[in-house]
This record gives C-alpha cells, structure tokens and sequence, in this order.
C-alpha cells in the first residue's frame, strides 16, 4: 500500500515518507469575530474526531488511525466544553475566524495547554489537542496567564 502525500511530505529517498512537524508557532491574535467573546463562547462545542478514539464517542465510532495520538477517555467531555468556552471568553484565539468562529483557541486543563481547532462539522464544533511546550502559541498580551483569575 503506498500512503498518499500531504503539502508537508516528503520522500527520504527510501520507500517510506517523512513527515514534517509545524515548526511556525501559532499566534494568540486580535478578536476579529462580529460577536462578543461570551457569545461566541456560548455556542462552541467540542466534538473531537473519530481517529483519535478508540471508545465510542459524539464524534461517531472509534476509528482509531494508526499514527494518530488516541484521546485520554477519563477526560470529559463536559471539562473540555468548560476549557474551550472559556478560552474563547478570554480571547485566547487566532485571529483568523470561520463560519464566526476562531479557527484555533487555546486553553489549560489538568496543568496541560490544549488547542482546539475549528472543523469542517457544524459552525463552532471543535477538536482538540494537547501541546507540548515547543508548540505553545505566541501570546504577547499574557491571556494564556490564567492564574490570577483561577
């Protein structure tokens, strides 16, 4: 079976392709949605994807892909709807929006930075994932810091 290429592919000269990590960081932007954060926030949810479970889910049936990072089933859904609204209420987004939604936020949950990102489902549906430090975005106003207001 070959594997198909992706726009970050590419052959190591052997038979097996290599995949590359984003190295460009992302960026906590200005709001640019036509609605407030709160509201905004009120109707994202998190829906996930099929190919990081391996347990039945909202996002349909596990179909677990091999080179995919399974999710952690003792984490709630409830929890990341909390985190991923929360996020968005602070403004710890991209700029760049869809369907009025912030293509990616950015949250904590257990001591663990996650970003979510906007799919192609229903307008304000959400995956997510957790990041390692090397991939956290930039964030020059310090909304990621929510410490103080925990």
């Amino acid at each position: 079976m070959i594997a198909e290429r992706g726009p970050m592919d590419e052959h190591d000269g052997a038979s097996r392709i290599v995949r590359h990590r984003r190295t460009r960081r992302r960026q906590i932007g200005p709001w640019s949605g036509d609605e407030s954060p709160e509201d905004t926030a009120s109707r994202a949810r998190y829906l996930g994807s099929p190919e990081h479970k391996y347990y039945p889910s909202p996002a349909g049936p596990p179909a677990l892909r091999s080179d995919a990072t399974p999710c952690d089933p003792k984490i709630k859904q409830d929890d990341i709807n909390t985190v991923l609204r929360e996020a968005i209420r602070r403004r710890c987004t991209s700029a760049r929006f869809e369907q009025g939604f912030p293509r990616y936020a950015w949250g904590w949950l257990d001591g663990d930075l996650y970003e979510a990102r906007h799919i192609n489902g229903p307008a304000g549906t959400y995956k997510g994932y957790r990041l390692e430090e090397a991939e956290y975005p930039r964030d020059t106003e310090k909304r990621l810091d929510w410490s103080a207001s925990k």
